[in-house]
């Protein structure tokens, strides 16, 4: 009965990650288009790194949604590889926020209207308030995704830990 209990458990965590990984991928999103709208005068707006790398890290969210549902190996080794992918479009995001918080749209306001540097001071601040959330949410999707890849690693047959005639991960 505890093999059974540990087994439920486990698959709730997945279920649980993955909807945490595609709440953080979400964001990063919604981010990087708030981002790409109000960024206009430099080259860091033309870009659309965050939101393609947020969609990248939403893949190990849905697969371990899937591999919560069925016990299938091929499954599991997708999740791994697309945790690995992730990793990476996750370092890709945070190097973009952390480059666009300190080389932010700077500019010189000496012969505009006042409701005109007020209304850049504001979108400035959105845009950094985007960046900040997308930093935020993509250290903590890296570690949601090192943890599916952890408990996906734990329930291969090629595990130690992994139970033969059970199909379950044993507490051993």
């Amino acid at each position: 009965m505890d093999r059974y209990r540990y087994f439920i458990f486990n698959q709730r965590n997945m279920v649980v990650l993955g909807l945490f990984q595609l709440a953080f991928s979400t964001l990063c999103v919604v981010s990087g288009f708030i981002d790409g709208v109000f960024r206009t005068e430099s080259q860091l707006g033309r870009t659309r790194a965050p939101v393609w790398a947020g969609m990248v890290m939403g893949v190990p969210g849905v697969l371990a949604l899937f591999s919560s549902q069925r016990k299938n190996p091929v499954l599991v080794n997708v999740l791994i590889v697309a945790s690995i992918i992730s990793c990476v479009a996750i370092l890709i995001v945070i190097v973009y926020s952390s480059l666009t918080l300190n080389y932010g749209e700077e500019e010189e306001l000496s012969s505009v209207p006042v409701h005109v540097i007020h209304t850049r001071f504001v979108l400035n601040k959105v845009v950094k308030g985007a960046n900040v959330t997308m930093l935020a949410a993509s250290i903590c999707s890296a570690f949601v995704v090192l943890v599916m890849a952890y408990l996906g690693c734990r329930s291969l047959p090629r595990c130690s830990c992994y139970d033969s005639e059970t199909g379950m991960v044993s507490e051993e």
